[in-house]
Order: C-alpha cells, then structure tokens, then sequence
C-alpha cells in the first residue's frame, strides 16, 4: 500500500510520523513536570494560605529539628518521583493504544526506560538517605527526653540550636555552668553476644565500637563547644565557658581512662551533673545566657506542620 503513494504522500506520512513522535515525547516530558510542578504550587499555596493555626507565637526548636525538616523535604520528593515514574509506563502505554506511538520508536521508548530507570535510582537513594536521618533524629530524640528531665533540677534545655553551617544538637544552662551535647545515634550489630555489641569503650581519645574506632563526635564536640563560647560571651558581653559533651543513646559506655571529654549514655547526664558541686553561673548570668539562646532557638512555625 505504501508502495502506491506519491513522493509526496510518503513525505506527508513521514513528516505526520515525525510530528507524533516529537508530540508523544513532549507530552511525555511536559506531563511529568506539570505534575511535580503542581505538587510545589500546592505546597507554597498552603504555607501563604489564609487558614493558618491558631497559635502565631513562634516555638522553640524540638530534638532533632533540622533533621525533621528534612525528612519531610525527602519525603515529599520520594513522593513526586514516586509519581513522575509511575506516570511513563502509563502515558507510553496510552500513546501506542492510540497510535501515536510505534513499537519500532526505539529512541521515545529508551528515552522513557532511561528516565524511568533515573527516577528509581532517586527514590532508592532518597530513601536511603531518609532511613539514616531517621536513625540520627530518633536518637536526638531519645537524647532530649532524658535531657528535658533536668528541668527538674533547674536547668534550662535547648535543642538543635542553628549556628554557623551547622547544629548543637542539645545545649544546657544551670548553676555548674553551659554544656554543648553532641548526640550521636548508632544502630547496633544483631551478634550473638548482645551485650559486647552494645559497649562502646572510651579512652579519653576514641570511641571504640564493636566495629569501628572513630574520633569524629569527640572533635566535634570541642569544636562546638569552642564556637558557643565565643558566640555567647560576645552576646552577653561577659566570659562564657561552654564544656563540650557526647551523649550515644541507647549504649553502654565503658571508660577506661579519666581524661577527656564526658562521653555519656543520656541517662548519665543527671548523675554526672550532680556529682558537680561547684556553681559557676549566677543566676543572673544564667538569665541573659538563656534569652541570648532562646532569641535563636524560637523559630518554629507551625504552619510547616500543615
């Protein structure tokens, strides 16, 4: 039958191939996109929506703040890719049902597995990213429970305090001075012996956990500590000494050596601050030390919870 067009015919019918073809993978990119695109009005419609809470004062930070946020972030992510490649097989699919597409168009159908095959790649790396954070705000949150207990004692509790570049997962205030925690969360092995995979052993310098020797949570520890007392003495104007802490939930420390930094389990803390008879902190300074954190801490709308 093709034999029977005219050169013009045939060049009519290629030329109507080609326009389906550059139709179907346009309508195959613009769907996708139009998608993900309504999914982002719709969320930046409802943060500047009319029906906000009730509540317009800001709160403060909660355990593992940052890391919330971005779990939500990922999940929405995981959620819009989750679409966009559910959507190709479907509209590629409808094309060749409808006729637009062939099963000899090889380029629109490599184009559809190579996008596809991106998009599965996103969502298992997002949501591999999403279960580590998961682990690491589960344990700020099992730390801040315990630290929120001090408030008993009459110290004041902050978490995930926002400095240059980066976090203080916990800071506290009381009479025997600032303490900048460092909470690490770890999973633990599924050995035989669940007793040795739950110690970590510290020797003042290292932690050494049933399958790996790190440094890194000490350091930053210190180095915490060191940029809090800098910024807080030039906030208040006075010397502020901030003492760096690690907590690591859920484990149990061995220490073999009495130097260093304190390396806790969460539920130490309390004894190890009542062991400290010495009140460093009047409570006036505690006050301004406390409005100066607070000043920071308090930026939590609740409308990013609708």
């Amino acid at each position: 039958m093709f034999l029977c067009l005219s050169q013009e015919e045939r060049q009519r019918k290629r030329n109507l191939e080609m326009l389906n073809l550059i139709l179907s993978f346009l309508i195959f990119l613009l769907i996708p996109v139009l998608m993900l695109g309504l999914l982002q009005v719709s969320k930046w419609r409802r943060k500047r929506s009319a029906n906000r809470p009730p509540f317009e004062d800001l709160l403060l930070r909660s355990p593992g703040e940052r890391l919330r946020r971005e779990i939500a972030d990922i999940s929405d992510d995981v959620a819009s890719y989750i679409l966009s490649a559910s959507t190709f097989p479907l509209l590629l699919f409808g094309f060749y049902m409808i006729g637009m597409v062939k099963l000899s168009s090889p380029f629109l159908w490599s184009s559809g597995v190579v996008f596809t095959a991106f998009l599965m790649w996103k969502i298992v790396t997002l949501a591999n990213r999403r279960r580590d954070l998961r682990i690491g705000f589960a344990g700020e949150m099992a730390a801040g429970e315990e630290l929120n207990r001090l408030m008993l004692d009459g110290y004041h509790v902050y978490h995930d305090f926002p400095a240059e570049r980066f976090n203080i997962d916990h800071i506290l205030v009381g009479p025997s001075g600032v303490y900048a925690v460092e909470t690490k969360a770890r999973s633990k092995g599924s050995g035989g012996n669940r007793k040795d995979e739950a110690k970590v052993i510290y020797d003042g310098q290292r932690l050494k956990f049933p399958s790996w020797v790190t440094t890194e949570p000490i350091e930053q520890a210190k180095a915490q500590a060191a940029w809090l007392s800098k910024w807080l003495s030039s906030a208040v104007g006075d010397p502020v000494k901030v003492s760096p802490m690690v907590t690591i939930p859920g484990w149990f420390i061995e220490r073999k050596s009495p130097n260093g930094i304190p390396v806790l389990n969460p539920k130490q803390v309390k004894a190890y601050l009542d062991a400290k008879k010495e009140e460093l902190l009047s409570d006036t300074m505690i006050k301004r030390i406390c409005h100066q954190l607070e000043q920071k801490c308090r930026d939590v709308d609740l409308l990013d919870w609708y």
